[in-house]
């Protein structure tokens, strides 16, 4: 029996023909393909480059915004710290004014102390002498001070003068009577009888009331004894004794009366 063959063995050529027919399609499907890709490679290749190219100038952007705003950043660190510094100064400025304000207001009190010291030297003072109180100038009491710190000192010359001149510039003195009195205690010491009578009866007649009256007239009874006046000596004791029976001066004119040659003392009656 005959055995028949395939039918593609009589095809062939037609198969083969058809296969290279798909394959040329085939092939130039593959460059149409490829040409594209490569065009979109290269197409996705500019736009990355584009895209590269404005993130770098946003970067760039940025990177500018951000050197701008460092460098607005130093300089608003550079006036924080000025400022600071200016504070630090005016405040420095401040202490050193009030410093000064205070020195100032020290001085202006330690001025104004001093001025109204002056001013108190300057203005009379109240003085109380032998129970009599009256007002005296700086000077004025300056000046009887240290006549009387002579007379203290046994340098009788020096204190009359102070006294005579201190009566002469201020002839209205309240320290007149006080002044009368030592000058004539003065005169004493100096065995100055005659001056010291003088300055005595200044006091007797011209302050009957003072307290040191009795003792002046006692004084010139002294002195009239040492001028070898008796008659004289013995009157003002009289008298003494007569216008000041109570006083311890009168009491001792009374002791004296006795003891002066053919006296007798009066009798102590009132009286001052």
């Amino acid at each position: 029996m005959r055995v028949a063959r395939p039918v593609f063995v009589r095809a062939r050529p037609l198969v083969v023909a058809m296969a290279a027919l798909f394959a040329t399609c085939g092939a130039h499907a593959g460059l149409f393909e490829d040409e594209d890709a490569r065009r979109a490679i290269l197409d996705l290749r500019q736009l990355r480059t584009q895209d590269a190219e404005a993130n770098s100038a946003k970067v760039k952007a940025l990177e500018a915004q951000i050197d701008q705003l460092k460098r607005s950043m130093l300089d608003l660190n550079a006036q924080v710290e000025q400022m600071r510094g200016e504070l630090a100064q005016q405040r420095g400025q401040g202490e050193v004014l009030l410093r000064d304000v205070s020195e100032m207001q020290r001085k202006q009190k330690d001025m104004q102390a001093a001025q109204d010291e002056r001013l108190r030297k300057l203005e009379p003072q109240a003085v109380t002498v032998d129970g009599k109180t009256f007002k005296a100038d700086p000077d004025e009491k300056r000046a009887y001070d240290d006549a009387m710190a002579r007379m203290r000192a046994a340098d009788f010359a020096t204190g009359v003068d102070g006294l005579v001149h201190l009566l002469q510039q201020y002839p209205q003195t309240g320290y007149k009577e006080a002044a009368w009195y030592w000058q004539g205690n003065g005169y004493y010491g100096l065995r100055q009888y005659k001056e010291s009578i003088q300055a005595f009866k200044q006091l007797v007649d011209k302050a009957p009331d003072h307290v040191r009256t009795p003792e002046a007239m006692l004084s010139i009874a002294n002195c009239q004894t040492e001028l070898k006046d008796m008659t004289a000596a013995r009157k003002t004791l009289e008298q003494l004794v007569k216008q000041y029976p109570q006083t311890e001066a009168a009491q001792a004119a009374r002791d004296r009366l006795l003891t002066m040659p053919g006296g007798t003392a009066p009798a102590r009656n009132k009286g001052k």
